[in-house]
């Protein structure tokens, strides 16, 4: 079994924290499939990616998430045309709210104050370390392979999408 295979394996049904880039791709697939062939931020990624994460993210019981990474989301939808960002915010507030939603969404909230003195902060930035500081408390899966390494290194539970999508398509 791949490593990758048994750290899945271990939180099945728990939380589960997605990076930012993953999240954007989330809630792009929900709101509409045709933002793939038309919003630069996630042009990275397929409808297939979406439907995978989809799939992923509804086998855990919470989807974990911190504000830094939602002010990110949003930061990045920012870039949609007017045709689509009224309906995206709609959207992500629909998720955000959602209190019997499966996975329900939890947000959980660590003062900038606290993260900058996290000596990881001048090498990862504020949503990266916020998102590393509650690697005990929920799988997180990424896309960003240098954190993700990093986090490896420290013993910590991470899937990196990329692997993951490369062992789905096997």
């Amino acid at each position: 079994m791949f490593l990758e295979e048994q750290i899945f394996a271990r939180h099945v049904g728990k939380k589960i924290l997605l990076d930012s880039n993953l999240l954007l791709v989330l809630l792009a697939g929900n709101l509409d499939l045709r933002l793939f062939g038309s919003f630069k931020r996630i042009s990275a990624y397929s409808i297939d990616d979406y439907e995978f994460l989809e799939r992923l993210v509804r086998r855990f019981s919470v989807l974990f998430t911190t504000p830094h990474i939602l002010t990110e989301v949003s930061n990045l939808a920012n870039s949609l045309t007017e045709q689509w960002r009224e309906d995206w915010l709609r959207n992500m507030a629909a998720w955000v709210s959602c209190l019997n939603c499966k996975p329900l969404f939890e947000e959980c909230w660590t003062p900038a104050k606290q993260l900058v003195l996290n000596p990881e902060f001048l090498a990862f930035g504020l949503t990266d370390v916020s998102l590393a500081q509650l690697s005990s408390n929920a799988l997180i899966v990424t896309d960003d392979f240098r954190l993700s390494g990093f986090l490896r290194r420290k013993g910590v539970s991470i899937l990196n999408f990329r692997d993951l999508r490369n062992l789905q398509g096997s």
